[in-house]
């Protein structure tokens, strides 16, 4: 399998005139810009020496310089530069306001992004606000994972809120809406309201229960004894008496409040027994905060004109809600209950896991913060919903950390090289051959060394272009190539365990370079390759469902991976890169230890690492599978 990761790569050869390891079709494209520059000034100075021509012609324009994207380009233009102009508020302040019940997802990203970075733009605030409304399937792991990931995209929030803080509040408004004859307690079961709506289809005229008719007092009461614990759960509910006649559902008379006694509040305890909804709670929230632009998803917009009616009925501060797409990814399942079958079954080790596209998971796989934002801000926020194929999330990712991260030698299935005839020598090494600000280390190249056994055949053919024997390779930055003269292999397995080599010093430039890890400071690692979890765009289109769909190479794991004495000073540096949430030195987790292994692919350390045992994770490939769709 280590044989299929690096035959994919490319095969790297020395640009002579920069110094880089570049692959065959660079070095190719380069030398032919390269001749045709040539070749052009040499056009211009026989032109010049034959004198002026009749009509000098025009200097050509220089070519511009590729630029990294505007990473405030959605704020500027498209659909929240139009929100912004329709309420152009001189302090803004939006919310972003997850359920605690589960791990925020990449889709959480984008309406993150959406809502702190729009605050962020306009010079205003933006709250972190917890709808802690339903006891049941809040935990306190919640609250503290959607703050740390709030946090390591880069955004502090103005201030960290609850619905839970306005319970009190929210009370006394329900109050005033029964005194207002804009709410009554039902004691309706499911089947009913679903009859009153119209029944299957709309199959008749819709229609209020004779609940509605009760006087406010009468409602007042009963509220108040759904407060003081007289009724059951689900015995009676609070509903806004709305426009059932209206043609969005969102007005057919929703629930306001309902009575939940099995389990503790995570805040409140057991003070109260009855708990507003989020159709009644949000937007008097919204209100409570000054919120003056409430971004939300397009799943609610029909709830605009509820989220409008109740505080224009209430009479109290009115925000302007607006919806954009909901950002999807295919090739994954993002369902909570999904996940949680996943982990249950111990095909993932937890919501966590590389594999997941959970946020926790995406980070702990090692995609910086910047790069997921990058991501958010190629796509824009639109009113549709966007839904993208893993490989597109994975390109952003990767040219991120093209030239953000610095480069290391590693080695997956280790073979021992033994040049017979060289000494230990230093090696000067550059973390970026393209940014000389990353500095550079030294290697001791040693003469054992390690190779990649997918870099040995014991058996040479003309469309094989490594160690073989007889025949020489290049070795990364060593003084010389190395030409195989025997090996040995394990009598028990058949597999080659050790290679002899000579240096090759006739001069002649070798057709292709491999890396190498030397013996002296080199780090034993874990080193974890993450496939596809599933085989399909559509898992859960897989007959038998999802689970009937997982890909049984979803995970490789190489125990003896080998990595270069470099690895130490990436470490102590790290973050790499400093940006978004890791921008301080020491800040950043164990993931923030990112680098290019060369040929190979880039890695980031796992949070299952100790002191005596480095673990690896694959964050992306080097470049895109070949048999991806575009």
């Amino acid at each position: 399998m280590a044989e299929e990761i690096t035959q994919n790569m490319p095969k790297l050869q020395l640009d002579e005139e920069t110094g880089e390891m570049v692959s065959k079709a660079e070095l190719k494209k380069r030398q032919q810009k390269r001749a045709k520059k040539a070749a052009q000034e040499k056009a211009r100075q026989v032109k010049a020496a034959a004198g002026p021509a009749k009509a000098p012609a025009a200097a050509p324009k220089p070519k511009a310089e590729e630029t990294p994207s505007d990473p405030e380009a959605m704020f500027k233009q498209g659909w929240l530069h139009d929100v912004y102009l329709e309420n152009p508020a001189k302090d803004v302040f939006t919310r972003f306001p997850p359920e605690p019940n589960g791990f925020l997802h990449i889709g959480h990203a984008k309406a993150i992004a959406a809502n702190f970075g729009f605050a962020r733009y306009h010079g205003g605030k933006c709250y972190l606000r917890y709808d802690d409304t339903n006891p049941e399937k809040e935990e306190e792991q919640y609250f503290t994972a959607i703050k740390d990931v709030v946090e390591w995209l880069g955004f502090t929030p103005y201030k960290i809120t609850y619905s839970s803080d306005n319970f009190g509040r929210l009370y006394e408004l329900a109050e005033k809406l029964i005194m207002l004859g804009k709410a009554y307690v039902c004691a309706c079961n499911d089947t009913e309201i679903k009859h009153q709506r119209g029944g299957e289809k709309g199959a008749h005229e819709r229609y209020r229960c004779a609940h509605a008719e009760q006087t406010p007092e009468d409602n007042l009461a009963k509220f108040r004894d759904m407060r003081d614990g007289k009724y059951k759960p689900r015995e009676v509910f609070l509903r806004m008496k709305q426009d059932i006649t209206d043609g969005n559902p969102q007005m057919w008379d929703l629930a306001a409040y309902r009575i939940k006694t099995d389990q503790p509040h995570h805040r409140t305890g057991w003070d109260w027994k009855i708990y507003p909804t989020y159709d009644f709670t949000h937007g008097l929230c919204d209100s409570f905060e000054g919120i003056t632009h409430s971004l939300c998803t397009t799943e609610f917009i029909l709830s605009r004109v509820s989220y409008e009616w109740l505080n224009k009925t209430l009479g109290v501060y009115e925000p302007m809600q607006r919806e954009f797409g909901r950002l999807n990814l295919q090739g994954t399942v993002l369902s909570k209950r999904k996940i949680l079958k996943l982990v249950e079954d111990k095909i993932v080790r937890g919501w966590d896991d590389p594999r997941l596209y959970t946020l926790i998971a995406i980070r702990r796989r090692g995609v910086p913060p910047g790069a997921i934002l990058e991501f958010v801000n190629e796509l824009g926020v639109t009113t549709n919903t966007t839904t993208i194929q893993v490989h597109r999330f994975e390109q952003t990712i990767r040219k991120y950390l093209e030239r953000t991260v610095p480069r290391l030698m590693l080695i997956l299935d280790p073979i021992k090289l033994v040049i017979e005839d060289a000494e230990p020598v230093d090696v000067e090494l550059p973390f970026s051959p393209k940014d000389p600000k990353m500095g550079s280390h030294t290697v001791k190249f040693t003469p054992t060394v390690y190779i990649d056994r997918s870099d040995f055949r014991e058996e040479d053919s003309k469309d094989y272009f490594r160690l073989a024997p007889g025949k020489s390779v290049g070795l990364l930055n060593a003084p010389f190539p190395v030409k195989a003269t025997s090996f040995t292999k394990d009598e028990a397995t058949g597999k080659v365990t050790e290679v002899r080599a000579v240096y090759d010093r006739d001069g002649k430039k070798p057709k292709t370079f491999i890396q190498w890890v030397g013996t002296e400071g080199s780090r034993k690692a874990e080193a974890r390759v993450h496939n596809a979890l599933f085989k399909s765009e559509k898992p859960d289109d897989a007959e038998g469902g999802f689970l009937n769909d997982i890909n049984p190479d979803n995970e490789i794991i190489y125990t003896d991976a080998i990595v270069e004495a470099g690895f130490d000073e990436v470490r102590r540096r790290a973050p790499w890169p400093e940006a978004a949430g890791e921008s301080e030195r020491g800040k950043g987790g164990p993931e923030s230890v990112r680098f290019q292994a060369m040929r190979v692919a880039y890695f980031a350390m796992d949070s299952d690492s100790t002191d005596d045992k480095i673990v690896l994770n694959r964050i992306v490939s080097l470049k895109e599978d070949a048999g991806k769709k575009s």
